[in-house]
């Protein structure tokens, strides 16, 4: 029986014939509402447009039609030949793509032009550049000879008798094979008891210290930015008399580069001198990182650095990220808007001193391709298939497509739709558990 508000009235029989049809047609349009309403949540789309012809309106959207230069496409002329790249991130497993391409009247048709897909870290998309070696100050052994890496080279340790003068230890120099050698230049042996190697590590009176290439003596802002970026057997003993030899540097080292740290309730990305604060607990665990790996500080630390924009979903990873490929086996280094290999686990291991973030070698490849054709009402569009690519780490989407003709567009256009499976219906349930968990594992995690 439905449950009537207005027991106590009394209305003659045409009447409230009339009013029983639209409390069930109310009880009807309610339930349909909130299946409607239910639906959105769970099986969502979304869609990003740019419009060429009405610029003020693409503010903050994500789809950037660009060239090879990266310059973005403000007037819809693409060249024929012409590579084009246009891009979006988003959090969510979407069933397909469906991209609208709306040429101008005058102009010619892209007509089987095709569109293909890289999904990933958009930083992992950049270029390669050359190999990186073993970090400076890094202990290593081939055989009987010892090396430090000093000033970007390796130099060899003259003889051990010079290695031990100087407080080296021989236990502590890691072991590595000859090709790993190949990835620092070499530079001059060490044969000098008096004067120490530039990148030297020193630990004195409980704080930790480096020697430049100017032969001043750099300290750590803390023993735990010692520890982001060596390990503890690294450093020599010194007493307080060793300080009066050197010049002491004004401004302190501070965390390895791609630390995360926490002040109060916020968390950071150190990179350069210079703290990214994560805006949402979900863009933290979207882009890659571990709660784990998080280091408080205090706020003598956190005023060493300058503090930079909010880090989203749609921020470029900093310098000092790396990333690791389980597929391939390989480890990899931001630095100046190109991705690095570092050639060796143990080599990689000089670098980073927390987890790295994993992502298949695989999403540098094309993922998923389509051909525009042409719709009924003049548009050209095509969809591209997601259901392969769900769990693909990196929420950053990257389209091209290389026009045949000379063409003027008036608007492009991503539709990413989730299909009304009962896995999808998994899916969304599980994110929506995820997501709570995530933003309670913010404030565990940083407090």
């Amino acid at each position: 029986m439905l449950f009537d508000l207005t027991k106590e009235i009394k209305l003659n029989e045409k009447n409230y014939s009339r009013y029983k049809k639209l409390q069930v047609f109310f009880y009807i349009f309610c339930a349909g509402a909130a299946i409607y309403i239910a639906y959105l949540i769970l099986f969502p789309t979304q869609e990003f447009n740019f419009s060429f012809s009405m610029l003020t309106s693409n503010k903050g959207n994500a789809v950037n039609p660009r060239d090879e230069t990266g310059a973005l496409i403000k007037d819809g002329k693409f060249s024929a030949g012409q590579k084009i790249f246009f891009d979006a991130t988003l959090v969510g497993n979407f069933s397909k793509i469906k991209i609208n391409f709306t040429p101008d009247k005058q102009s010619q048709k892209p007509e089987n032009d095709r569109v293909d897909l890289r999904k990933s870290y958009r930083a992992f998309l950049y270029p390669e550049g050359t190999p990186i070696g073993f970090k400076n100050g890094t202990l290593i052994k081939n055989n009987d000879d010892f090396y430090l890496v000093s000033a970007d080279k390796l130099r060899k340790f003259h003889n051990k008798t010079i290695l031990a003068s100087l407080g080296f230890s021989e236990d502590i120099f890691v072991n590595v094979v000859n090709d790993e050698l190949n990835y620092n230049e070499r530079g001059d042996e060490i044969s000098d008891i008096k004067n120490y190697p530039a990148d030297s590590l020193f630990k004195i009176d409980g704080n930790y210290y480096l020697l430049n290439t100017k032969n001043i003596l750099e300290k750590f802002v803390s023993t735990g930015a010692f520890h982001s970026q060596y390990a503890e057997n690294l450093a020599i003993a010194k007493n307080a008399d060793f300080l009066k030899n050197y010049t002491i540097a004004e401004n302190p080292i501070g965390f390895a580069d791609g630390s995360l740290i926490s002040y109060g309730t916020s968390a950071f990305i150190a990179s350069k001198n210079k703290i990214y604060p994560i805006g949402d607990p979900e863009i933290f665990v979207n882009q890659g990182y571990v709660w784990n790996d998080i280091i408080a500080i205090s706020g003598d630390e956190f005023s060493l650095y300058e503090k930079e924009k909010l880090f989203t979903l749609t921020s470029i990873h900093p310098d000092g990220t790396v990333f690791f490929t389980p597929d391939s086996g390989k480890w990899y280094q931001l630095e100046n808007k190109q991705k690095h290999l570092l050639p060796s686990e143990k080599i990689s291991q000089s670098w980073l001193k927390k987890k790295p973030i994993a992502v298949l070698a695989k999403s540098l490849e094309i993922i998923g391709s389509c051909d525009l054709r042409k719709e009924f009402w003049g548009n050209y569009s095509c969809e591209i298939p997601l259901d392969d690519i769900k769990n693909t780490a990196g929420k950053y989407y990257e389209f091209n497509f290389t026009a045949k003709n000379d063409l003027r567009a008036d608007n492009l256009n991503l539709l990413y739709e989730k299909n009304m499976t009962m896995q999808n219906l998994k899916l969304s349930l599980r994110n929506m558990i995820l997501k709570i968990k995530t933003r309670y594992g913010i404030r565990t995690a940083v407090e």
